[in-house]
C-alpha cells in the first residue's frame, strides 16, 4: 500500500538564506556598533554646534562605515541645520574585494 500526501497538505520549502560567514558577522556587527557610535557623535556635534567635529565624522561615516552610512549622517546633519550650512565631505576610495 502506497500512501499519497495530498498537495495542501505538502508545505513549500522555505527559501534559504546563504549562511554567513564568522568574517561577515562580524562584519555586519562592527558597522551596527559603528554607526551606532557615529550617530550619536554626531547628535552631540550638532547639538553643540561644532561643525567642524560634525564634518570629521560624517567623512569618518564614508571612510571607515559605508557610503549609505556616510549618506544617512550627512541627510541627519542637512535636517538639523538646514542647507543653508555648505557642507563639504570627503568620500573614501573604492575597496577591492
Amino acid at each position: 500500500m502506497t500512501f499519497a500526501l495530498a498537495p495542501s497538505a505538502v508545505s513549500s520549502p522555505e527559501p534559504r538564506r546563504p549562511i554567513k560567514n564568522l568574517r561577515e558577522k562580524g562584519a555586519e556587527s562592527f558597522h551596527s556598533v559603528l554607526a551606532k557610535v557615529l550617530t550619536t557623535a554626531l547628535e552631540n556635534a550638532l547639538e553643540s554646534g561644532d561643525h567642524p567635529r560634525a564634518i570629521s565624522i560624517i567623512n569618518r561615516g564614508f571612510a571607515e562605515g559605508s557610503p549609505q552610512l556616510g549618506c544617512d549622517l550627512l541627510c541627519r546633519a542637512i535636517a538639523v541645520v538646514g542647507t543653508a550650512r555648505t557642507w563639504t565631505v570627503q568620500l573614501a576610495p573604492l575597496r577591492s574585494p
